[in-house]
Formats: C-alpha cells, sequence, structure tokens
C-alpha cells in the first residue's frame, strides 16, 4: 500500500509539474480550423534565434501568434488551432523545428 501511494504522489507530481510549464506559456485563445493567412509552414526559420522567427512568423502571416516554448515542453499539443504556431527553441535559442500552424 505504501509503494503504491508513493508511485501515485510522484506521478501526480510529475504530471502538474508538466501542465505547469505549459499553461504558463501564454497564447491565445484557440481558434479551430484550417490555416487562414498566406504561409502556414516556416521551414526557412529553422536555426534561427527564436524571438526573431517569431517576428517574422507573425509579419508574414497576421492571423497567427507565434508562441515560444520552454524546451520542456515542445511537444505536439492534442489541439490544434489555426491561429497558433508553436516555436520549439534548442539548447542555443534557435529554432529547432519547423514552425507550423497547429
Amino acid at each position: 500500500m505504501k509503494i503504491t501511494t508513493t508511485f501515485f504522489l510522484v506521478s501526480f507530481v510529475i504530471l502538474i509539474s508538466q501542465y505547469l510549464v505549459i499553461s504558463k506559456t501564454p497564447y491565445p485563445p484557440c481558434v479551430g480550423g484550417v490555416c487562414g493567412g498566406n504561409k502556414c509552414k516556416w521551414p526557412e526559420l529553422v536555426g534561427v534565434e527564436v524571438k526573431q522567427a517569431k517576428s517574422i512568423i507573425e509579419q508574414t502571416n497576421p492571423l497567427v501568434t507565434g508562441v515560444i516554448l520552454p524546451d520542456s515542453a515542445c511537444i505536439r499539443m492534442m489541439d490544434v488551432c489555426s491561429n497558433r504556431v508553436w516555436i520549439c527553441p534548442d539548447k542555443h535559442g534557435r529554432v529547432a523545428t519547423v514552425p507550423k500552424v497547429g
């Protein structure tokens, strides 16, 4: 019983800490649907500094908001939003994966 309780508490703490990292990342309310605007993917931004990439994304498609995630939160979310672009940095603060609407 003691092992089960300890396992449950440790699992709960891990789950809550992951939620807090993701939930502290500000982004606009989700708008469902398909990508709007003139651009939906930015493969040319891989390797670019994340703040610069956010600016480029928002200039080329004003219907989206670029959201720079902490590296520990760079996982694909289950919700798809046509007004959001996740920007995942590498350990040097540069874009690690292709930013795309969703």
